[in-house]
């Protein structure tokens, strides 16, 4: 389980460095827009090779069920990093997915 949702986490922390890289793209400063795309790509690269390794332990659905989480992830990282707003729209929405993850996860034990 450590594995899956720390690979999920850099699925997440991808967002992260797409927008970075479209507000550096924004600003006209092409550098730094390049330096988010390959961290973007390296964090892609590292996503795709640990959830290989995820799927060779756990179910197809059991895993992909949880990437859920994902949501939840991404909503702190625009609270934190980019000043984004939590509405309750937006949370009632992440208790609704999260509730949905903790429904699939508790039906496979």
């Amino acid at each position: 389980m450590l594995l899956l949702h720390g690979t999920l986490l850099i699925y997440a922390v991808v967002s992260v460095f797409a927008k970075l890289a479209g507000l550096r793209l924004a600003a006209q400063e092409a550098g730094m827009t390049l330096v988010f795309l390959a961290a973007e790509a390296a964090a892609l690269l590292a996503y795709s090779l640990l959830w290989q390794r995820v799927l060779r332990r756990m179910p197809l659905n059991f895993a992909y069920s949880n990437k859920g989480v994902c949501t939840l992830w991404t909503a702190l990282f625009g609270l934190a990093f980019f000043g984004e707003q939590m509405t309750f729209g937006k949370a009632a929405g992440l208790a609704a997915v999260l509730a949905g993850v903790a429904l699939v996860v508790t039906d496979h034990e």
